[in-house]
Order: C-alpha cells, then structure tokens, then sequence
C-alpha cells in the first residue's frame, strides 16, 4: 500500500467516526445544570464557565439570553459578568436559542443570597417564549426535552425555584403526564424541585404538556400555587440512519483501480 493509499484510508475512518457521532447529536445545551460556588464578587468580564450549544445543523443565528441583567453569554458560550457584582440570588437560567433549536440551562450558585431585584427581571421577553417566569415565589422555566431519548431514566430536565418556601414545605407536580393520564411520565422530588423524565417521550403522541406546581404544607394544603409548568418536546428524525456496527476500518489493495467498490456500509 502507498503512502497516498494509507492516508485515504486513514481519512475515510475518520470520516465515518464523525459522521457516527454526528447521527447521535442531541440539540440543545450538551449540559444542562451547573453548580458553582457563590464567590466574593463576580468580576467584570471574567470567565465563570463554558456552555456548549449544539443544534445539529450549525447553530445559525445562535444567541443567548441569561435571566440576570448583569450577565451575558459571549457567542463562544463563555458566561461572564457585565460588571462587578456581589449578589446575584441562587440561579440563573440561560436561553439559548438558534434558528433550528433552543433549550435551557440552569447555573445553580451554592451560597447564592436572595435577590428580588433580580427575580423580578427575569425575562420581561414575549410570554411565548420558553423563558423562565415568576409568579409569587415559585419560579419555573419551560422544559424542552428531545423525543427518542435513550436510558437510563428517570433523567433530570429542569428544576423549580420557591425562594420564600417555609421550612417543611413540600414541592407538588400534576397535570397531565403526571397524576392524569398519560400518567406516571414526570415527577418533581418535593424537597429540591428537580423535574425528571421517566421515559423516552414521542412527539408524535404528545407535543406539549402543561403541568403544575404548587408547594404544599406537611398535611397537603396549598400554600403557594398552582404555576403552570410547560414541557415541550422537541422533534428528532424517526427514521435517521443508524450504523449497524462501527467503527468501519477500510483497507485499499495497493494497485486497485479507481472507481471500484472498497468498502460497504449497512444502516
């Protein structure tokens, strides 16, 4: 085999490795909760993490848009702060959106203290959009969670924010997808407020879902509540090519002629 030969072959498997991982792609946010330290002062401009946004097709018009006024996400995903700040509250919730896809993330701040200021200005975009809205205390921002997703379940997607809770109190989820039928498909833990999935979801079948949250007293009266909770569920490709095997190492006898069949592939 030549040296030409060798290299193509070699271009080929790495080719066909892309293109595999590629078929996998999930659009969204690849990470969709981070917990940090609450610091002595986010300072100007200065990195506090990366996010990456995927939206399988080049994230044309890709844009970001983070709850807190005093934040920004830079269009290579690097969260930073607009200005020197000590108090920010416990989360932000970070829009990402492109022409294809959108999604949400949470960065969760251990030691975060209260903040109305900043809880009152998250979002004041169109009611349409899957951004984070307040009601009283409870806080909650639409879920957008891919069909088809693979195991394991349940699967963390989203959590809700009650920062006036008292002591004892509990989180409460129904609606539909919940305690009504389709049932059994989402749970909230009632004690932090994470939202999970329990099993792969089908467009198709359902697109949206409107829970509730309320938060409950120790015997199950109401204290604050019901919010409406969207899920909505992103479309994927049913019938997208899946390789049988992989990876696929090709190898091209040195004096073959062109044109002819070296190496096929089943999906």
């Amino acid at each position: 085999m030549t040296v030409k030969e060798e290299t193509m072959g070699t271009l080929l498997l790495v080719l066909l490795l892309t293109f595999a991982e590629d078929l996998e792609c999930t659009p969204g946010f690849q990470q969709k909760i981070f917990r940090i330290e609450q610091p002595a002062e986010f300072i100007e401009d200065q990195l506090i993490l990366n996010l990456t946004f995927n939206d399988c097709k080049g994230n044309e018009k890709l844009r970001f848009d983070v709850s807190s006024p005093y934040f920004k996400v830079k269009p290579d995903g690097a969260l930073v702060a607009l200005k020197n700040i000590s108090e920010v509250g416990p989360a932000l919730f970070i829009h990402g959106r492109s022409s294809d896809a959108e999604d949400m993330a949470e960065v969760m701040i251990a030691g975060g203290k209260d903040s109305h200021a900043s809880l009152k200005e998250i979002f004041t975009y169109a009611k349409t959009s899957a951004i984070p809205r307040q009601k009283r205390s409870i806080v909650v921002s639409s879920i957008l969670i891919p069909e088809n997703q693979r195991q394991p379940f349940p699967r963390d997607v989203g959590k809700v924010v009650d920062n006036d809770r008292p002591e004892g109190s509990k989180f409460k989820l129904s609606g539909k997808g919940v305690d009504q039928d389709p049932k059994g498909i989402f749970r909230i833990n009632e004690n932090t407020g994470s939202v999970s999935v329990m099993r792969t979801l089908d467009r198709e079948t359902m697109a949206t879902y409107q829970l509730f949250v309320e938060t409950t007293d120790v015997s199950g009266k109401t204290i604050e509540g019901p919010v409406s909770l969207d899920i909505i569920v992103i479309d994927q490709n049913d019938n997208r090519p899946i390789f049988k095997e992989g990876p696929y190492i090709g190898h091209v006898m040195e004096g073959s002629p062109t044109e002819k069949l070296q190496i096929a592939i089943a999906i």
